[in-house]
């Protein structure tokens, strides 16, 4: 599909998903029209900046999307795009329970971190799988993964399991390569939820964005250390990057594929990998995904014509948790 956009007459910069929104926005000029090829089954999400550098949505779109980060922005949906039937989960859905948690870290410097542990409607009392899922408050609010879960778990399509929502302080830094954020999770968060929960031999580590890069790191290093079975489940992985040059956005290098194209270190059997085609983070994504099938391990990747957004990653939830927890 075409899609041709007139700059409004105050707008001086166009961000979309195509710039990662306000990471890379292109100048324009007011009466300017700019003009884009996109997939027919696309999502497309835009808005201009204004001389006060503030993100505004296109007065002459008619449709809009309200983003956490940027507020109001315009959307676009192309003639074949179709939402996934759970990127809204069915109202009326007979929920479990949610216990807040707020754990002292000696890890973390003595930090207090949030946990939220979500247990399923219909749950029985034995052993349940874990899902770790980062970016805790926004993939309870927004994505809605535990709704998402209990709507699978209701038509008999997953495992039942238990999910511990982990909302950072300093994302940037920790998902990235801080190991005392890995030291966190392994050695304190794992073993009080064991201590308090039923919980078996089996985690997913579930994240979006750098999310997905922390969930992969823990996952190696669980798996490195022989502790249990272990699954990724990475929406929009930041793989770019490695220790001494962590940029997710321009560093050349991901730590994660040189891992990963390493015979010799260990990898978890179960990848699951969803990207946008209109990412910056599409080829390294690919890299990995091809590097973790020329290692033999049971790796998807699913790429849509979108960005890096929650309507995205909403799209792919339900597939997603149907890998990683399938029976």
């Amino acid at each position: 599909m075409r899609l041709d956009i007139v700059v409004p007459h105050w707008a001086e910069r166009l961000a979309s998903d195509l710039t990662d929104m306000d990471r890379a926005p292109v100048a324009v000029e007011p009466g300017e029209v700019v003009s884009y090829d996109l997939p027919d089954d696309v999502y497309f999400e835009y808005a201009f900046g204004d001389g006060n550098g503030k993100l505004l949505p296109d007065p002459t779109a008619p449709e809009r999307a309200m983003t956490i980060w940027y507020g109001e922005v315009s959307a676009v949906r192309g003639p074949e795009y179709k939402q996934a039937e759970l990127a809204e989960p069915p109202a009326g859905l007979d929920l479990g329970t949610t216990d807040r948690l707020r754990l002292g870290s000696p890890a973390m410097g003595g930090q207090t971190r949030r946990v939220s542990v979500y247990t399923p409607a219909g749950a029985p009392d034995g052993p349940l799988p874990l899902v770790v899922v980062q970016d805790g408050v926004a993939a309870y609010r927004t994505g809605r993964v535990h709704q998402v879960a209990q709507a699978l778990l209701d038509r008999g399509d997953v495992r039942p399991a238990r999910f511990a929502f982990l909302e950072p302080v300093d994302r940037l830094s920790e998902y990235a390569f801080d190991e005392s954020y890995q030291d966190f999770m392994h050695d304190e968060l794992l073993p009080h939820l064991q201590e308090r929960y039923p919980l078996a031999d089996e985690v997913v580590w579930l994240g979006f964005s750098l999310g997905g890069l922390a969930s992969a790191r823990a996952a190696l290093r669980a798996t490195e250390r022989g502790e249990g079975r272990h699954t990724v489940a990475a929406f929009s992985g930041a793989f770019k990057g490695v220790p001494a040059d962590p940029d997710p956005y321009r560093a050349p290098r991901s730590w994660l594929a040189d891992a990963i194209e390493d015979a010799s270190v260990p990898l978890p059997d179960d990848w699951y990998l969803e990207v946008g085609t209109l990412e910056w983070l599409l080829d390294v994504n690919r890299r990995v995904a091809t590097a973790l099938d020329e290692r033999g391990t049971n790796v998807e990747l699913r790429e849509r014509s979108a960005g890096h957004n929650w309507t995205n990653w909403r799209n792919g939830l339900g597939d997603a948790l149907r890998f990683a927890l399938r029976r």
